[in-house]
């Protein structure tokens, strides 16, 4: 049989090929495009998940593990808790056990789930949740870091059968849930281990845990260390799709970017790295967590005693301009993130500042001006004094008008200015004051011959003819306190009736809005026209210098100091860095051996206060770092912790916000915004309303990196010609 293309000339037959190569072409589109319209995608188990990360890895043992950080995230995986965090709904549930609870709140009863195994293959019981809360975390040599979030004092703990355990609180706690997500420990492996060496125990280098993966080995290699994990086959729940999860750790970011293509993901992504990481192929996935990163001032400094001092370093400090150097996107001003960001108190302000810094015994020296040695020796102490002398209870003046520098005149005295104080003790002292509080307490004495008492043109119904102390609210909802300047004029009535004015106070109400774009303007070129001054010093001729430390990671961290610490050169404070390695960094923290720390802080599950502002948590190793101590404060967290009602709850977060704003125990910067990088292979991974970075893996079970596509049941030769007939 003759070959017609034979019969063609050489034109047509290259026009016949290219033909038949269009026709091809068109339908492998045509039959590609059916093919994905008719099938689904299924998961497959199997597969390697290989991820990067900046850091080392510690003890891998629940208890001991700080929130967030890499050891974390690998306890995450190996272990279980009764409850764990569900990202969807935001709230604890179930893990290991199915749970119910009292109707008075007290008591909590925990059913084991049927059939839960260990890693090493022995069964989990109730004896092992005991054994983790009564013999480990309740013993009184315990000092595991879980301690650091949870208090677990008031709690008893019983076994009623094998599977079953009751946890019995002396008060309803409406943080509870939170502290059952501990991770659970073998008894039978560790029940002869001495609680006080349980940290350094060989079990924390080769954990044998329930969770969804098992530990099998940590390798050192010469540029990074890998983790690997492997999924249990005989886990409870839902078993992972992914068969084995690789984590690296490399000793910064520069030399896991090298690797960056052996990997399927990357913990936190720098924001400087993330075009090099979209070169590598890798997709980002932008997250926020309740975190917030400070200066923690360390109260317990001799020249950070005085809260003028703290106040000044606040509002010294241009947030806007540091989140645009270190390209994040949300500035904070309070560590409580439940309630209002918007306290215009710490408008950034250079004149108010180095005002806050005249009242202090923090001086610019004039180089015309020496002190002799006798007059350095024979120091007063009035300065010092005068530091002792203020209260908590400060506010933010209004403190334009006391420039520091010798060389600025003083302005003229405003008619309405009412900052002389004689009978009003609060809010702030007495003096002008400035507030987004929908409610003020003014508070002061009397004359010894006063009969009654006016704010205004209202009398003190609860005035006692011949007490010194009384109090009036100015309140939003009373409408005596409306957005502006509000002054409030106190008089007093003698017995014979005759009423004289004795005190007067101006109360500037309103948030950052009730700035005109003007006052912005004229705020924004009065900071940028400040020059840098000279260190200030006292008249001991100490200079008001500052140690500040930070760690070597997150590198964001160090450029955070470079910018306050030029940004703090414009009202006369000098600070010394140090970048820590992060062994020295965390001995550094425990012993408070610092002026200044730049840190972050994660608020948690419950958006809890308490680990970081109560006062027991200011004791080495605790995570109060400003050693702030307030007994009024200690109170309010206490109160939070067990407030159920939720404007309650907001009402006591803010009274301890007014506290903190007054009393500056640190600087709050901004809340950070996290890039994690992923491969597309990887599929249907999910980063919302993550509480830790660890609960990326919350769901992993979800996650997979093998999938199988097959044609939907019921497709047939039929279903592709009326389709097909469909297109055209």
């Amino acid at each position: 049989m003759s070959n017609p293309l034979k019969k063609l000339g050489k034109y047509e037959t290259i026009a016949v090929v290219f033909l038949a190569i269009i026709v091809l072409f068109s339908g492998f589109r045509i039959g590609k495009a059916f093919y994905y319209e008719h099938s689904s995608v299924s998961p497959v188990n199997g597969g390697i998940y290989a991820e990067g990360a900046v850091g080392k890895v510690g003890a891998i043992n629940p208890l001991f593990v700080n929130q967030g950080t890499i050891s974390h995230d690998i306890t995450q995986l190996v272990f279980s808790g009764l409850t764990k965090y569900d990202p969807k709904t935001r709230d604890i549930i179930g893990d290991l056990a199915n749970f119910k609870i009292s109707s008075n709140g007290k008591e909590y009863t925990f059913v084991l789930k049927e059939n839960i195994k260990w890693h090493d293959g022995e069964p989990l019981t109730a004896d092992d949740v005991l054994f983790t809360f009564n013999s480990v975390i309740k013993d009184p040599v315990f000092k595991g870091a879980i301690l650091n979030y949870n208090d677990y004092s008031g709690i008893k703990v019983v076994k009623i059968d094998e599977r079953t355990v009751q946890f019995l609180l002396e008060n309803p706690d409406s943080f509870f849930l939170v502290k059952t997500m501990a991770g659970i420990l073998p008894k039978h492996l560790l029940e002869n281990e001495p609680v006080e060496y349980l940290e350094s125990a060989p079990f924390n280098y080769m954990p044998i845990g329930s969770g969804r993966y098992k530990f099998i080995a940590q390798n050192i290699f010469d540029d990074h260390i890998e983790i690997s994990l492997e999924a249990f086959d005989e886990y409870y729940g839902e078993p992972p799709h992914i068969e084995n999860l690789i984590i690296k750790l490399f000793p910064s970011f520069n030399d896991l970017i090298k690797k960056a293509s052996d990997l399927d993901g990357i913990r936190n992504v720098p924001v400087e790295f993330t075009d090099k990481v979209l070169s590598k192929g890798l997709t980002l996935e932008r997250y926020e967590l309740p975190q917030y990163v400070a200066i923690f001032i360390n109260s317990e400094s001799d020249k950070l005693k005085a809260s003028m001092v703290r106040l000044a370093l606040q509002l010294g400090t241009d947030k806007n301009e540091l989140i645009k150097e270190i390209e994040q996107r949300k500035t904070i001003d309070t560590p409580l993130l439940e309630i209002d960001q918007e306290n215009w108190m710490n408008q950034f302000s250079v004149s108010k500042a180095n005002g806050a810094l005249f009242d202090t015994q923090w001086k610019i020296p004039d180089p015309e001006e020496e002190m002799t040695d006798e007059e350095t020796d024979d120091v007063e102490t009035e300065d010092e004094e005068a530091d002792d002398e203020e209260t908590d209870d400060i506010g933010t003046r209004d403190l334009a008008s006391t420039e520091a520098s010798t060389d600025v005149p003083e302005p003229e005295k405003d008619p309405n200015d009412t900052s002389e104080v004689t009978f009003i003790n609060s809010p702030n002292e007495g003096k002008d004051w400035q507030t987004t509080q929908d409610k003020v307490t003014i508070t002061g004495t009397a004359p010894k011959d006063t009969k009654a008492v006016f704010v205004d043109d209202y009398e003190l119904k609860k005035y006692t003819p011949g007490d010194p102390g009384w109090s009036y609210m100015a309140s939003v909802e009373f409408e005596n306190l409306v957005p502006g300047k509000n002054i409030f004029r106190v008089y007093a009535v003698d017995f014979d009736e005759k009423k004289k004015e004795i005190d007067a106070i101006t109360i500037t109400y309103g948030t950052k809005e009730t700035f005109t774009e003007q006052e912005k303007e004229k705020l924004a070129e009065e900071n940028a026209a400040a020059p840098d001054l000279p260190t200030r010093v006292n008249k001991k001729g100490e200079k008001l210098s500052l140690n500040l430390i930070t760690s070597k990671t997150p590198e964001t961290y160090g450029k955070v100091a470079e910018i306050i610490q030029k940004q703090w050169k414009k009202i006369g404070v000098e600070i010394n860095i140090e970048i820590l390695e992060n062994s020295e960094f965390q001995d550094r923290v425990n012993k408070r051996e610092y002026d200044l720390l730049i840190f972050g802080q994660n608020l948690g599950y419950n958006l809890d206060a308490y680990p970081y502002w109560h006062s027991s948590q200011a004791k080495e190793g605790g995570l109060n770092l400003s050693q702030f101590k307030n007994f009024v404060v200690d109170s309010l967290l206490e109160k939070a912790r067990y407030e159920s009602d939720e404007e309650k709850r907001k009402d006591t977060l803010s009274d301890i916000q007014s506290i903190i704003s007054q009393e500056a125990p640190a600087v709050f910067l901004y809340s950070p915004t996290y890039y994690y990088a992923l491969s597309s292979k990887v599929q249907n991974a999910s980063f919302d309303n993550l509480a830790t970075t660890s609960d990326r893996f919350a769901e992993v079970e979800n996650w997979y990196a093998k999938v199988d596509r097959k044609l939907k049941d019921g497709v047939n030769p039929l279903t592709f010609l009326a389709w097909i007939t469909k297109q055209f």
